[in-house]
Order: structure tokens, then sequence, then C-alpha cells
């Protein structure tokens, strides 16, 4: 269109000259039963379509041009903005999967560290029993020891008590049942037979 403006102008006034004939004949008609009434003349029916024809060029050589041009650089801007829209789109997509993909990872890590903490809860809880076990059992071994010490010790007592009690008594026995003579043989012998032993 652009690179023929004078031929579009040239044919948009001869169609507003073909589709103006028809109405000029049938006013002239319609005058015709009137008396008196005006006739067209030619000027005034040429300089409309003149008119009409620089209007028509005006449009053709500057208005079509110019909105074709702004009407271009609005696609390339809606185009640019959609091409944006989309890039951003992708990365809040691409952000949105790396966040899930997160939050699945901390479910997963979160679940491994209670795992984890309930495993050495766990060992240590058996650790310590085991450590009160053998503590246990090592008291009782030395509460054991002891109390056989202790029985040892008062057996030993019992014993030595009982030997003081005894000799204390084969004293007695003995002297009443001995003389002084029979005392003194008694030593003499004891004394004899000493440094043989």
């Amino acid at each position: 269109m652009t690179r023929h403006p004078a031929r579009i102008a040239a044919a948009l006034s001869g169609v507003a000259f073909v589709e103006t004939s028809p109405l000029l004949a049938a006013e002239e008609a319609h005058d015709a039963h009137h008396e008196g009434a005006h006739v067209a003349s030619v000027t005034e029916l040429v300089f409309p379509a003149i008119n009409f024809a620089l209007f028509a060029v005006i449009v053709v050589k500057y208005v079509i041009p110019a909105l074709r041009e702004y009407l271009r650089r609005r696609a390339e801007d809606v185009t640019a903005t959609i091409t944006q829209a989309d890039a951003a789109l992708a990365d809040a997509e691409a952000l949105m999967a790396s966040t899930r993909t997160r939050a699945q990872a901390v479910a997963a890590e979160r679940a491994s560290i209670c795992d984890d903490l309930v495993t050495t809860a766990t060992r240590h809880a058996e650790r310590l029993r085991a450590q009160a076990e053998e503590t246990g059992k090592r008291r009782l071994a030395d509460a054991a020891l002891v109390a056989e010490q202790e029985r040892r010790r008062a057996l030993g007592e019992v014993r030595a008590e009982v030997a003081a009690l005894a000799t204390e008594l084969a004293e007695s026995r003995l002297r009443g049942a001995l003389s002084a003579d029979d005392q003194r043989a008694f030593v003499e012998e004891f004394l004899e037979e000493a440094p043989r032993r």
C-alpha cells in the first residue's frame, strides 16, 4: 500500500465519485419535481471529491504507515512482554520446584535427625543400663566380699574369745587339779623340750 499511495487515492476518489453519482441523480430527479429547485453544479461535486481524495492520500501516505509502525512497535512490545513474562514464569516455576525439593529434603533430613537422635539415645540408655548392671554386680560382689571378711573376722574373734575362755577354763581347772610340785615338773619338762622343737 505504501508503494502506490497515489493509485490508492485515485481509486478511493473514483469510488467516492461513483458512489455519489446515484445520489446526485436521485437528488436531480427529486429536484425536478419541485419547482425552482436548485441544480447541483459540477464544481459542487468535484470539490468534495478532491477533498475526499486529498483526505484519502493523507490517510494512506501518513496515517496508515504511522499506525502500522505503532502497531508493529506495540506488537514487539507485547511480544517482549510475553517473552519476559514467560521467562519470569519459568523462573518462578523453577524456584517453586527448588523450594519443593528443599522442603522435601528438609523433611527427610528432619526424619533422619530424629532417627539418629532416637538411635543415639537408645544406645546411650543401653550403655548406661549395662554400666549400672556392671556397677551393681561389682557392688554386690564387694558387699559379698566385705560380708565374707566381716564373717571371717567375727568368726576369728569368736574363736579367739572361745580359745581364750577355753584356755582360761583349762588353766583354772589345771590349777585346781595340779599341785605346786606338778606345776614345777611340768614347767621343767617344757623347758627341756623347748630347745628341741
